[in-house]
């Protein structure tokens, strides 16, 4: 397969873009982000298309990637020939599956061509999009490849078993559920297997509780019997019971009435003696209680409000009352005392603005000792600062010195290593030999047949022997002088640029002593370089002066100032002292009057408010004794609960008096009741009271019930019990059936596991049969690479093998390691050799195009140089396009 030409409509940020490939190496050179990647990616999706889900929340997909954002067609074409024909594929691409469209043409006819469907990726090169990523397609990111379904069918020449193949690990994977699903044994979700066998445990233990339970149960049907007929006794009692109730019934309701009566007049007599007692100072009148309650009521308000106000006294902090024991001074005097202050400040600011700041006058200060030694002139800086100019040039000519030095010195020994290993021609070899052949033909003819024609033989083989030996001597001196000469010329250089290098380092050396006095005289940061040592001499000596000069002219501008505020100071401060002195606050020496005239006013205004709330908490305290003797006099005259507060005791005397009243009244009628009961009917108390029978028959019913709620729960008992002894009768049958079920588990679980091992041993045999073609490959590969001229990696070519999963793997001193264990670098280079031998594996007929998207980007000059060498060799066989960014990396 060859391509032959692209057209890019729209395709990421390419547009309008026609590119022709030429046979074997293509090389794209473009700056980063031109669009390497898309053009890669274009290619690759003419022939299998984009990828689509509907679920690109997760990851952006190369069709959400590419599509333009303008909403502009995407898509284009490409040319290629392929099985002896040449063909033209065109496609577009949408936001979904179902918008592509794709059409085949054939090129030389210009019709429609049906060789192959849209699909034409699978059906032409037989590895779906995956393992194209993974053989032919190098993306910058990924060398390495790995194995796939696709590419087990395709370099097993199965190609018709590709379902097969694909839907191996699947039925693996369900084969190993299966197992698991007889063969687990956890708690949580147990397995078939497991399951049953607890199944079976509790079955055994469940049969052994069975001689126990029927012994149980014919106790209890016994016992049930028993309760039974103390039942049917009782019974007989209660209908002898009811008779005698219903004989006494009719005698009770005579004098029922008649009791209740008297019981109710002796007990109502009993509260009025203790009620009389209570008055025994007399009965209250209404007014005399309303205007006691009433007077209760003025006092809890008087209370109440007093507690409130000594409550907010003891909450708020006590006045301080020293500055105010002469007077107060009223709100007049504080507004003339504020303006005073603040016309103080407002001059005390004045002042402070014509000093320098404090961050200003600390940096001053800084750099007043910074100078200290020594305030250079701007020739002294400029002077120096050639010197270091000078010194950092000198210091980068030392170092290419040592480079090239090093760079001869390594020439040199290389040179040298070279002549040595340089051994005899071998033409010279060659014609040795074949001068002692003829030699011995000569002596052989000679023998055999005409002497005089062997004798020519040996002869002419004498002479160039000879001559030979001569030509090999004169080319050895030839070889031996042109080494000495080459030696005495690396000598020569050498010496010559070690002459070069003292002469820059004692100039060097020179210039940094001169420039190091000269910062001595400073206290300096460190710094990378002595340049900018000097910049930070310039930058604070500009900052010095600048600061100088601020502060001299401020100096000037203060003094105006300063007579001002003295007499205003001296005006206020005569005024106010008095008051601070109570502080301790002497404002002579501290100032503060602005702050200190807040806080005298706030003390001022507390203090005037503490004597207004004192007086009013005298007045109800006045009040407050006056109403508790007037209550107390009134409360003395009767036996009140002392445990009461005074509003219930007041609320006490008012209940006992309507208690009284109302039960003199019941008494005089219950008295009136009594005598006419008495008058109408026969009170004789000797008949039989109703109650105890009842009592008895309420006791006799309460035995009834409790018995058979017994009788009850035992039936109940008993019936579970035979349920039991039913159920249990019936486990011996379900043992045998779980017992059978177990060892049908137990067979299928084994018919499964044997499955799987099979299934194993079989993908393994089926890899093996092609991972050696891909082992020679890769050898084949890395010996074109690691060759002397090569990268010479350290390692033998037969030390790397792969796995069946593509994995390098890397034998070392009897142990095998990943590929990790080498540098990014060489696990690129043999990455590499691995995707070829796959290629060159997978498409032994049909050779599709090779594409590689910058992936040296982790190789050093040599690496790379080795590289492409290789893909150039493979170039010959296969078209290969290569893209890069850097011209380095051709």
């Amino acid at each position: 397969m060859k391509l032959i030409s692209c057209y890019i409509a729209h395709f990421g940020k390419i547009e309008d873009f026609k590119y022709n490939f030429e046979d074997g190496f293509n090389s794209i050179l473009r700056e980063n982000g031109w669009g390497k990647t898309t053009f890669s990616v274009f290619m690759k999706a003419m022939f299998y298309g984009l990828e689509y889900s509907p679920n690109t929340k997760k990851k952006l997909l190369e069709r959400n990637h590419y599509l333009p954002w303008d909403g502009s067609v995407c898509g284009g074409n490409i040319v290629f020939t392929a099985r002896d024909k040449e063909y033209r594929i065109e496609r577009t691409f949408g936001k979904t599956d179902r918008e592509d469209t794709f059409a085949l043409y054939d090129n030389v006819t210009g019709l429609i061509s049906k060789d192959f469907s849209e699909n034409i990726g699978e059906e032409l090169f037989r590895v779906d999009r995956d393992s194209f990523e993974k053989s032919v397609y190098i993306p910058q990111a990924s060398i390495a490849t790995a194995m796939t379904d696709s590419l087990n069918a395709k370099m097993g020449n199965l190609a018709a078993a590709k379902d097969d193949i694909s839907n191996f690990d699947v039925a693996l994977k369900s084969i190993k559920d299966a197992r698991v699903e007889y063969t687990r044994n956890s708690k949580i979700n147990p397995g078939k297997l497991f399951g049953i066998r607890q199944e079976i445990n509790r079955c055994k233990e469940e049969y052994e509780k069975l001689p126990a339970i029927e012994e149980s149960a014919e106790a209890m049907s016994c016992l049930v019997e028993e309760k039974q007929a103390t039942l049917d006794e009782l019974g007989a009692e209660k209908i002898k019971l009811a008779e005698n109730i219903q004989l006494q019934s009719k005698k009770e309701q005579e004098l029922g009435a008649y009791r209740i009566h008297k019981e109710n007049l002796a007990r109502e007599q009993e509260n009025v003696a203790a009620l009389e007692a209570y008055f025994k100072e007399g009965l209250p009148s209404e007014d005399e209680l309303d205007m006691l309650e009433q007077t209760e009521r003025d006092l809890a308000v008087h209370e109440r409000t007093m507690k409130v106000l000594i409550d907010e006294q003891e909450r708020n902090k006590a006045p301080f009352e020293k500055p105010f024991e002469t007077r107060i001074p009223d709100e007049t005097e504080f507004a003339i005392w504020n303006k005073m202050a603040a016309n103080l400040s407002e001059l005390k600011a004045k002042a402070e603005h014509s000093r320098l700041s404090e961050e200003s006058q600390k940096q001053l200060n800084e750099l007043k000792f910074f100078f200290g030694k020594l305030v250079p002139s701007d020739e002294q800086l400029a002077h120096i600062e050639r010197q270091t100019t000078q010194i950092t040039g000198l210091e980068a000519k030392v170092e290419q010195s040592n480079e090239r030095l090093i760079t001869l010195i390594a020439e040199r020994d290389a040179e040298e290593k070279h002549s040595k290993s340089k051994s005899i021609s071998v033409w010279h070899i060659l014609g040795t030999t074949l001068l002692v052949i003829f030699i011995a033909f000569g002596v052989f003819f000679s023998t055999l047949f005409d002497e005089y024609l062997g004798r020519i033989f040996e002869i002419g083989s004498f002479i160039a022997a000879v001559i030979d030996v001569i030509l090999m001597l004169v080319s050895g001196r030839r070889a031996y002088k042109n080494r000495l000469d080459i030696a005495a010329e690396y000598e020569e250089r050498i010496s010559e640029e070690e002459s070069a290098l003292e002469v820059s380092r004692l100039e060097l050396r020179e210039l940094q002593e001169e420039c190091e006095e000269f910062l001595s005289h400073f206290l300096l940061t460190r710094a990378s370089s002595m340049q900018e040592n000097v910049y930070e001499i310039r930058r604070k000596l500009d900052q010095y002066r600048h600061l100088t000069d601020e502060e001299q002219s401020r100096h000037q501008e203060a003094e105006s100032t300063f007579d001002e505020l003295a007499d205003l100071q001296l005006e206020l401060y005569t005024k106010i002292q008095p008051f601070a002195s109570a502080y301790g606050i002497n404002l002579y020496d501290k100032g503060g009057e602005y702050e200190f005239l807040a806080q005298l006013k706030k003390d001022a205004e507390k203090y005037t408010e503490y004597l207004v709330k004192t007086e009013e908490i005298a007045r109800h305290q006045n009040t407050i004794t006056t109403m508790t003797i007037d209550i107390n006099n009134v409360l003395s005259r009767y036996p009140v609960d002392e445990n009461l507060d005074r509003a219930d005791q007041v609320q006490e005397i008012s209940l006992k008096k309507r208690e009284y009243l109302a039960i003199t009244e019941r008494i005089k009628n219950l008295k009136e009741e009594i005598l006419r009961f008495e008058a109408e009917y026969d009170v004789n108390e000797q008949v039989q009271s109703v109650d105890d029978l009842q009592q008895q028959q309420n006791s006799l019913d309460e035995q009834i019930m409790e018995l058979n709620r017994q009788i009850m729960q035992e039936k109940d008992n008993l019936s579970q019990a035979l349920e039991e002894v039913e159920r249990l009768s019936d486990i011996s049958e379900q043992l045998e059936r779980l017992e059978v079920k177990e060892k049908e588990y137990k067979k299928n679980a084994e018919i499964l596991s044997k499955t799987e091992d099979l299934l194993q041993r079989a993908r393994e045999s089926f890899l093996s049969k092609y991972m050696q073609p891909l082992q020679n490959g890769l050898h084949k590969y890395l010996s074109l690479l690691d060759s002397p001229e090569g990268t010479q990696s350290g390692y033998a070519i037969d030390d790397f093998e792969l796995d069946m999963d593509l994995n390098i793997k890397l034998s070392y001193s009897g142990s095998t390691k990943s590929a990790e264990y080498l540098s990014q670098g060489y696990q690129d280079l043999v990455a590499l050799c691995s995707r070829l031998a796959l290629v060159d594996v997978l498409y032994a007929d049909e050779k599709p195009i090779l594409i590689l998207d910058d992936p040296f980007t982790n190789l050093d000059d040599k690496k790379i140089k080795e590289s492409l060498k290789l893909l150039h060799k493979i170039a010959a066989d296969r078209q290969t396009v290569y893209f890069t960014c850097h011209d380095s990396r051709l």
